[in-house]
């Protein structure tokens, strides 16, 4: 991609998430070895407050929501993509909550050099 694709795009991105932005703080989570000698996912401090935005993918094509079995009985597994500019931090197991719902992004899609993208899913 030569300078001005790669201008452009940067720009398309930006106009696209301030259409319908949300400002939040992803909270990482590191992994740690516990006594037994398994491993537990521990929260780390906050990043900086970043503007993205999240996009359903439950109407995709071929995409379903599932229901998954918890303590408490059922609950809804959505997915999203969750957008931001080309310097955003976003990492695998960070999350947030938003309206009580619990957001924990699973993947990173690959970085193009113009936006960040992780595959997102909210469980509740």
């Amino acid at each position: 991609m030569n300078a001005v694709e790669l201008s452009i795009n940067k720009r398309n991105t930006l106009f696209f998430i301030a259409a319908k932005p949300i400002v939040i703080a992803l909270i990482p989570q590191v992994r740690v070895k516990t006594a037994s000698g398994g491993f537990v996912y521990q929260d780390a401090p906050a990043r900086p407050e970043q503007t993205l935005r999240l996009i359903e993918q439950a109407s995709a094509y071929g995409n379903s929501p599932g229901l998954l079995q918890a303590s408490d009985g059922k609950q809804r597994r959505v997915q999203y993509q969750l957008l931001g500019t080309h310097d955003a931090v976003i990492g695998v197991h960070d999350y947030w909550i938003m309206d009580g719902l619990r957001f924990e992004v699973a993947e990173l899609l690959p970085f193009n050099k113009y936006e960040r993208r992780g595959q997102v899913i909210q469980y509740g």
